[in-house]
C-alpha cells in the first residue's frame, strides 16, 4: 500500500526528495499506484521504489535512477526516460507507448508484455533484458544493445533495428513484420521458427545465426552475412539473395522454392533434402556444398 508520506515529500519537488531519500535509504520506499502524472522526477532517487501500478503518464524522469526499482503494470504512456538507469527494473506490463527511453540503462530489466508501441529506444542498453510477449509497432532501437536479451514471442511491426546489437539474443517464435535489420548484428541469435514478413536484411550479420523453420515472406538478404547460419527446414520461397555469404550454412530441407542467388557464396553450404524448384542460381559459388547434386534434378537454373 502506498505510503502518503514517501509521495507527499515527492510532490515537494525533487531535490528535497534527493535528500530525504538519503534519511530513508534502508526504508522501503512505496509509491504503488501513486498519481504522477505528467510529474517531472528528473534525477529523481527512485532505485528500489514501489511504483507498481503508478499513473506516470508524461511524466519526466529523465536521468531518473530506477534501478532495481519495481514498475510492474505502471502506466507510462509518453514519459520521457532519456538516460534514465532502470538497471534489472520490473517493467512486467507495463505501458510504454509512446515513451522515450534514449541511451537508457536497462540492463537485465523484466520488459515481459509490455507495451513498447511507438516508443522510441535509440542507443538504449536492453543487454540480457527480458521482452517476451513484449508488443512493438513503429518504434525505434536503432543502435540499441539488445546482446542476450530474450524476446521469444514478441510481436514486432514496422520496427527499425538498423545498427542494433541483437547477438546472441533468443527471438524464438517471434512474429516479425516489415521490420528493418539493416546493418544489425544478430550473431549467434537465435530465430527458430519465426515469422519474417518483408523484413529487411542489408548488410546485416547473421554469421553463426539459428533459423530453423522459420518461415520467410517477401524476403531479401542484400549483402548479407549469413555464414555458418543454421536454416534448416526454413522456408526461403521466391526469397531475394544478393551478394550474401552462404559459406558453411546449413540449408538441410529447407524450401528454396523461386528464390534467386545472384553473387552469392555456397561454399561448403549443406542443401541436403533441399526444395530448388525454378530456383534461379547466377555467379554462385558452389564449391564442396553437400546435396547439390542431388537437387540438380528439380527444375533450376544456373546462369
Amino acid at each position: 500500500m502506498i505510503n502518503q508520506e514517501h509521495l507527499a515529500v515527492l510532490l515537494k519537488g525533487v531535490h528535497i526528495w534527493n535528500r530525504q531519500k538519503e534519511v530513508w535509504k534502508n526504508s522501503e520506499i512505496d509509491l504503488s499506484s501513486a498519481q504522477l502524472e505528467a510529474a517531472n522526477l528528473s534525477r529523481a532517487y527512485l532505485q528500489q521504489a514501489n511504483l507498481s501500478h503508478a499513473n506516470l503518464k508524461g511524466a519526466n524522469l529523465d536521468a531518473a535512477n530506477l534501478s532495481f526499482a519495481n514498475l510492474n503494470q505502471a502506466k507510462l504512456k509518453g514519459a520521457s526516460l532519456n538516460r534514465a538507469c532502470l538497471l534489472q527494473a520490473n517493467l512486467k506490463k507495463a505501458v510504454l507507448f509512446q515513451a522515450n527511453l534514449n541511451q537508457a540503462n536497462l540492463t537485465g530489466a523484466c520488459l515481459e508484455k509490455a507495451n513498447l508501441q511507438e516508443a522510441v529506444l535509440i542507443h538504449t542498453n536492453l543487454a540480457a533484458a527480458c521482452l517476451t510477449e513484449t508488443k512493438f509497432w513503429k518504434s525505434y532501437l536503432t543502435g540499441a544493445i539488445l546482446k542476450r536479451a530474450c524476446l521469444s514471442r514478441a510481436i514486432i511491426q514496422q520496427t527499425n533495428f538498423c545498427n542494433a546489437d541483437l547477438s546472441e539474443a533468443d527471438l524464438i517464435s517471434t512474429y516479425f513484420i516489415k521490420v528493418n535489420f539493416n546493418q544489425a548484428n544478430l550473431r549467434a541469435a537465435n530465430l527458430s521458427e519465426s515469422l519474417f514478413n518483408k523484413a529487411s536484411f542489408w548488410q546485416t550479420n547473421l554469421e553463426d545465426a539459428i533459423l530453423n523453420k522459420s518461415y520467410f515472406q517477401t524476403a531479401i538478404f542484400y549483402e548479407t552475412n549469413l555464414k555458418g547460419a543454421c536454416l534448416q527446414q526454413a522456408n526461403l520461397e521466391r526469397a531475394i539473395f544478393r551478394g550474401v555469404n552462404l559459406s558453411g550454412a546449413n540449408l538441410a530441407g529447407a524450401c528454396l522454392d523461386k528464390a534467386s542467388f545472384t553473387n552469392v557464396n555456397l561454399a561448403g553450404a549443406n542443401l541436403t533434402g533441399a526444395s530448388l524448384n525454378k530456383t534461379i542460381f547466377k555467379e554462385v559459388n558452389l564449391d564442396n556444398t553437400i546435396g547439390f547434386d542431388s537437387c540438380v534434378k528439380q527444375t533450376l537454373l544456373i546462369c
